[in-house]
């Protein structure tokens, strides 16, 4: 890694250590209702092999999807670069008396053994990664032969001008309804520029990604129910800008 890639990486974690706070909150981000939390369990156990698995988080946060599997009877590791967001994920592992394992670590390059892992799971990550195939070829080669790769994300803002009134409505009533900025925390221009979907990632493009690592049984999955839920728990300001192409991508090693 370049020094300034090293650079890049610190000031993402930053970053994220200060979003750590209010991460659960946000919409899209923490699971806000028992019928969302079943139906993520559903999606999961419909493409996971039988058995107690060992299962990886990369790119973890808060942890919010990982903790899913251990509620499922999984051992989870997490992994992430923000101190900050891995002291939530283990304050919600205590609370919930699960024996999940957290470590600081570059989600591009997991410092773990091959042929370690059942499942690797993330979201809302790949988009983040300055070299996304890099990233799904190391996963991969930390999954066991036959383990899942699973890989959540989204296209977030395609450009359209649909999209950019979409946002600027929900900016604006949210700033006048909260006082805050929205847009407050999100990347600078000179993190945009290290990262090939900052905008998020088309699943043609993930789909590219697993099969240039070798992947068998691609699935892609369209998450539309998955996101008619979230809608359910948030207020209309927030509603009116969320219209993602939102879907799972796996494959199998």
């Amino acid at each position: 890694m370049t020094i300034q890639e090293n650079q890049i990486k610190q000031n993402i974690a930053r970053i994220w250590d200060v979003s750590s706070e209010t991460y659960d909150s946000h919409e899209g981000h923490g699971i806000q209702s028992e019928m969302e939390r079943e139906a993520w369990k559903r999606i999961f156990k419909s493409l996971l092999p039988p058995g107690r698995l060992k299962v990886l988080d990369v790119g973890c946060g808060t942890c919010e999807i990982g903790l899913l599997f251990a509620e499922m009877g999984h051992q989870v590791t997490g992994l992430d670069l923000s101190e900050k967001m891995l002291a939530k994920a283990r304050e919600k592992a205590s609370r919930k008396g699960f024996d999940s394992v957290f470590e600081k670590g570059d989600a591009e390059a997991p410092p773990f053994e091959e042929d370690t892992f059942d499942v690797v799971v993330n979201r809302h990550l790949l988009w983040t990664l300055p070299h996304p195939d890099t990233a799904v070829m190391n996963w991969r080669n930390a999954l066991k032969k036959g383990g899942v790769l699973i890989v959540v994300d989204g296209v977030w803002n395609d450009g359209s001008f649909e999209t950019k009134a979409r946002r600027f409505v929900s900016d604006f009533c949210t700033l006048l309804a909260e006082r805050r900025n929205p847009r407050k925390g999100h990347y600078s221009r000179e993190i945009d520029s290290e990262l090939p979907n900052r905008h998020g990632v088309p699943p043609e493009k993930m789909l590219e990604y697993f099969r240039a690592a070798g992947f068998k049984n691609v699935k892609d999955l369209d998450l539309k129910d998955i996101m008619e839920l979230q809608k359910k728990k948030m207020p209309y300001r927030k509603r009116i800008a969320y219209n993602y192409k939102y879907h799972l991508i796996c494959g199998e090693k």
